[in-house]
């Protein structure tokens, strides 16, 4: 049963002036308009920068459903990165925090990664073309992220 998706009138009645109705937080209709509207179309704190001080080192959350990972790349920049392996999906970690080194590692296959997401090596022989000239590299994608000073 759909009550909220297309229906304008029926999702403004869901915040009122001195409440909010039950739905907001128990219906799972309202929780997948909020993944599919609101999570990819406005700024989330994932976290501080001071959680990753040194490079390599990365604090995994979750941005709605995705799981994500906030990492100090070897330049000093701070990334966000998807925490899933372009190859078959899977965690390139499961632990909340710690330090990566240089690369993370996917566990299934072992594909490397920088901790800008750029690939690093995919082992036995790769089947992408790091000039450009045949089919991109895969990355871990990254989330464009805003830093207040």
């Amino acid at each position: 049963m759909t009550r909220y998706a297309g229906n304008a009138e029926a999702l403004r009645a869901l915040v009122r002036e001195q409440e909010v109705h039950r739905d907001v937080y128990v219906s799972e209709e309202v929780f997948q308009l909020e993944m599919e509207h609101m999570f990819p179309n406005s700024w989330v704190y994932v976290g501080h920068d001071s959680q990753v001080p040194n490079p390599g080192d990365y604090f995994g959350t979750t941005i709605g459903t995705q799981p994500v990972l906030l990492v100090r790349h070897t330049d000093g920049t701070v990334k966000v990165l998807h925490n899933r392996c372009p190859h078959k999906g899977t965690r390139i970690t499961s632990e909340t925090c710690g330090n990566a080194g240089k690369f993370f590692r996917c566990p299934y296959h072992a594909w490397s990664f920088k901790t800008d997401g750029s690939l690093l090596a995919i082992p036995l022989k790769p089947r992408c073309d790091r000039d450009g000239a045949g089919a991109p590299c895969p990355q871990l994608p990254r989330l464009r992220i805003r830093q207040d000073q």
